[in-house]
């Protein structure tokens, strides 16, 4: 494993959505602060929670006219829920005004109950047009987990996209089918196609990463760009199959 930034190449203006589950959230803070020394925006198409504990430089909720003109750093930007607890998405014509503005664009695009595993409902995740690059993510941690709600947001969603059945367990061959399957990972994603098996602490634990992989249809790595076996909290990767 090397230093997980050097498994991405993100090259010029890029709006960078990630999807999925089991890292999503760490992993655009991670490549944010990355980036940092470029002019960034931290943003969600769908709802994140707020306050965020993260090392942000500017911060817009309301007026939105001065957006992405602070300069070099990291903005968080949405609109405060009701309650106050959550960021949503930013006004459409905010965010395509902010696009002249920013060198990377990192969005939170789905959500998955802080679930290991999810299905999708027919209107997520919710990966806006402008997307140049979508980062799929799954955890490799569920290997050997039941498949139930305990595991699985929208488990019925699941069951369906996968074949699988419910209090079997989980294999490689689940997360295949789930990263595989027309309505699982990759449904709605757009531009360049990163798919990012995270959790990965232990050798055997890359081993499997890579049996994953080996059971990925042609069909399907021909859509993707790369894959990579990660542990974001170690802050580490390696890149285990590239176009």
């Amino acid at each position: 494993m090397e230093t997980l930034s050097d498994c991405f190449d993100f090259q010029g203006q890029q709006v960078i959505s990630l999807i999925g589950s089991g890292g999503k959230t760490s992993l655009m803070w991670y490549l944010a602060e990355y980036y940092r020394d470029q002019t960034i925006l931290v943003s969600t198409t769908t709802k994140i929670g707020y306050p965020v504990e993260r090392p942000y430089d500017y911060f817009y909720s309301e007026d939105f006219s001065t957006l992405g003109k602070d300069g070099h750093g990291i903005t968080l930007a949405g609109c405060l829920t009701a309650d106050g607890h959550k960021l949503s998405a930013l006004p459409h014509a905010v965010f395509q005004q902010s696009l002249q503005h920013f060198d990377k664009i990192f969005l939170e695009a789905d959500g998955s109950k802080q679930l290991p595993l999810k299905g999708w409902e027919t209107f997520e995740p919710v990966v806006v047009p402008e997307t140049t690059v979508t980062i799929g993510l799954v955890p490799i941690s569920v290997v050997g987990k039941a498949i139930d709600d305990r595991t699985i947001h929208r488990l019925p969603l699941f069951l369906r996209a996968t074949g699988a059945i419910q209090g079997a367990k989980i294999h490689e061959e689940t997360l295949a089918e789930i990263i595989t399957s027309p309505t699982g990972l990759w449904e709605k994603s757009q531009g360049q196609r990163i798919l990012c098996i995270n959790q990965v602490e232990t050798p055997p634990q890359l081993k499997q990463a890579k049996k994953v992989l080996s059971l990925l249809p042609q069909m399907l790595l021909k859509r993707l760009s790369k894959v990579i076996a990660c542990n974001i909290q170690s802050k580490e990767g390696i890149v285990l199959w590239e176009k």
